[in-house]
């Protein structure tokens, strides 16, 4: 019996988010250009624009009304630990008509991740803090244009290594409630 050749159409974007898994980029970024067969896996040629690495800044409230603010790199999934829920931020595109930062959202639960917000800028996250069920609503926000100096930050900004305020007037409460973005410190 004679051996024929097909072709079948498969989605692109899981096979951007294996690649994207694999070398630790952000989907978003993966330009998938060639696949071939390798044996048992496939090789995948792909490029990432040579475009600046946009940054965005996660706006987290906490249950007592405090807010906290803490810039993430979108070049790679970026981790961010609120109130003790790990989520992975991804850089989502950017909104048509007014340039926003848009991002993915997934929380971890045991071993998987769970979608919070599949693109987007405005997400929940439900957690329990002093023994209650909360939720902590957060946002990202497109910083203004970094070489402006003399743009206003109304907000603290948060350490992401510390977890802490870096000269707040709120530091007395974060000591009280545990920290904006990690709660176990």
């Amino acid at each position: 019996m004679a051996r024929g050749s097909d072709t079948a159409r498969l989605p692109l974007e899981p096979l951007r988010r294996q690649v994207a898994d694999a070398t630790g980029r952000s989907a978003s970024f993966i330009d998938v250009t060639g696949v071939e067969v390798d044996g048992n896996a496939l090789e995948v040629t792909f490029q990432t624009p040579d475009e600046d690495v946009p940054v965005a800044d996660v706006v987290v409230e906490g249950p007592n009304g405090r807010t906290g603010t803490t810039p993430v790199r979108l070049d790679t999934p970026s981790g961010v630990n609120v109130f003790g829920e790990l989520l992975r931020i991804e850089y989502a595109g950017r909104d048509a008509e007014t340039d926003e930062i848009l991002v993915s959202v997934d929380q971890q639960v045991g071993d998987d991740w769970r979608t919070l917000l599949g693109c987007g800028q405005m997400w929940a996250v439900q957690t329990s803090h002093r023994g209650e069920d909360v939720t902590i609503t957060c946002h990202v926000e497109t910083p203004s244009d970094p070489d402006d100096e003399n743009g206003d930050t109304a907000e603290s900004e948060i350490d992401p290594a510390s977890g802490s305020d870096a000269g707040s007037d709120a530091d007395a409460d974060a000591a009280d409630d545990g920290g904006l973005l990690d709660l176990d410190r």
